[in-house]
């Protein structure tokens, strides 16, 4: 099987596998925006209601209780139930934290496959492009690796290796390859937001 017959046989599952995964991160990271900007509204409502009520002028201080209920009221119950709305949002993703990284693991496993069905081996294939000063088969090999072996908590020297550069070089997010699986850090790290960005890594190992 050449690449192209690998590429038409696997489309349609990782389209189905990118999308969902990125779908997921783009809702938290929403909210996640939302809280932010609420917050700073609260803080700003309450620290006028201060300033004002440290004044000795009466006006002053019936103006600072106006400004805590009228904070209270609006931007603070909106926060408080948009941070509930996140903290759904982040139960859901940590109940899923493991499908996901499975997710993931399927996506380096899709690409490692390729470079199987390529070449004889990981050293005959292209290197593909610079990742620091790694190279992109062998942070897909590596990174399928580290996803398939993680929870026996040895890893060998080359995946070692790897995401210690990883960390080094890209950041902290890869320095718990011993505990964790790693696999949607490394997905997220190679660009992999669509299948084309995917199929186009393939093609340049082929």
């Amino acid at each position: 099987m050449d690449i192209n017959s690998y590429l038409s046989e696997i489309k349609h599952a990782a389209s189905s596998v990118i999308s969902l995964v990125w779908a997921e991160h783009q809702q938290v990271e929403e909210l996640q925006a939302q809280v932010v900007r609420l917050n700073v509204e609260v803080r700003d409502g309450y620290r006028r209601a201060s300033a004002w009520i440290d004044s000795e002028d009466p006006d002053d201080v019936m103006a600072s209780a106006g400004i805590q209920w009228a904070t209270y009221f609006g931007p603070d119950k909106q926060r408080h139930g948009v941070a509930d709305h996140l903290t759904q949002a982040n139960e859901r993703l940590s109940a899923r934290a493991f499908s996901r990284s499975s997710m993931a693991a399927s996506l380096l496993q899709y690409a490692k496959q390729g470079i199987s069905i390529t070449h004889s081996s990981v050293d005959a294939c292209p290197d593909g492009h610079a990742i620091g000063t790694q190279v992109l088969k062998q942070v897909i090999w590596h990174g399928r690796n580290q996803s398939l072996h993680w929870e026996e908590g040895k890893p060998r020297p080359p995946i070692r290796n790897c995401f210690d550069l990883l960390t080094a070089q890209i950041g902290q997010q890869f320095a718990l390859y011993e505990t964790q699986n790693l696999a949607f850090e490394v997905v997220a790290l190679l660009g992999w937001v669509s299948y084309e960005a995917f199929e186009a890594d393939l093609r340049s190992l082929a």
